[in-house]
Order: C-alpha cells, then sequence, then structure tokens
C-alpha cells in the first residue's frame, strides 16, 4: 500500500528528472547551425545574428531551440528557476549584455560567484554571441515580474 510520503517523494523525484532532460544538450549540433530564415525570410548569413531581422524574434528561436522555458518558465517569470524577466527588483533589470552572457556560458551572477549548479551552461557552440545577444533581446522583452522567484532547486 502507497503511503502519501512515498507518493509525493515519486512525485518530486520524476519533477526532477524532468527538469534535467532538457539541460542534457545533444553534441551532434553543428557548431554554428544554419540561421533559420524568419516571417520575412532571409535570415543572416554564417550562424544567426541581428543581420537583418527582429533581434527579439531571432531570440525566441534560440529561446525555444535551447528549452529555457522548462527552467524560467514560458513568460521568465520563474519556475525551476529564477525570474529572468527584466525586473530591477526580482529578475535581470540592472545586467549588463556581458553580465547575461557570463551567466548563460559559465553559470556566473553578477557579483562572479557560481549561479545555481542547475543552470546549464551554454558553451558558444550551443549559443554563439550574435544568438547570445539575440536571447538577451528577447528576455529584455517579456513582461517585467517583480514577484521573486528562486525556483525549486536552488535559493
Amino acid at each position: 500500500m502507497r503511503t502519501l510520503p512515498s507518493f509525493v517523494t515519486i512525485c518530486l523525484l520524476g519533477t526532477a528528472i524532468a527538469a534535467l532532460l532538457p539541460a542534457c544538450g545533444s553534441t551532434d549540433d553543428p557548431p554554428n547551425p544554419p540561421a533559420h530564415a524568419g516571417a520575412g525570410g532571409g535570415g543572416a548569413v554564417g550562424g544567426g545574428g541581428s543581420g537583418g531581422s527582429d533581434p527579439v524574434a531571432k531570440g525566441a528561436v534560440v529561446w525555444d531551440k535551447q528549452e529555457c522555458a522548462s527552467c524560467h518558465g514560458a513568460d521568465a517569470k520563474g519556475f525551476y528557476g529564477p525570474n529572468i524577466t527584466y525586473s530591477m527588483a526580482a529578475g535581470i533589470g540592472g545586467w549588463t549584455a556581458a553580465q547575461f552572457r557570463a551567466a548563460v556560458r559559465d553559470g556566473k551572477d553578477t557579483d562572479g560567484s557560481d549561479l545555481c549548479f542547475q543552470m546549464t551552461k551554454f558553451s558558444a557552440a550551443l549559443i554563439n554571441d550574435a544568438e547570445m545577444d539575440d536571447l538577451f533581446a528577447y528576455v529584455k522583452s517579456k513582461a517585467v515580474s517583480d514577484v521573486v522567484n528562486q525556483g525549486t532547486f536552488c535559493p
């Protein structure tokens, strides 16, 4: 007979495993994937970048491809991971592009300390510099939320 504590344990374990799966990136992607043509066609040549199309739209493609919503929520207000809306009070509103890049690439906070161990580190092979700029533009475009969400794995 199952008890409530064992049921809760099974649910939490299943949730933890489901959250980790998107972070297990595949290594068979090319280092510079071809640019995706936007709604207006004609993406940039050579691995994506701002070249002529909307950086927010291109950042949305990176967000979806890297499954950022699986941790930060579809609205970036936090889920397993923290709120990363451009809120000054509860998100990353004071962050520069360089600080954002350090967080996404190296798992570093604005003070240089390590972010939560659950934060996937995305190498330049997974998100090149131009795509990183587009991703930052996309995150900044999300509706600001002042709700502090530290996520369920790391406070």
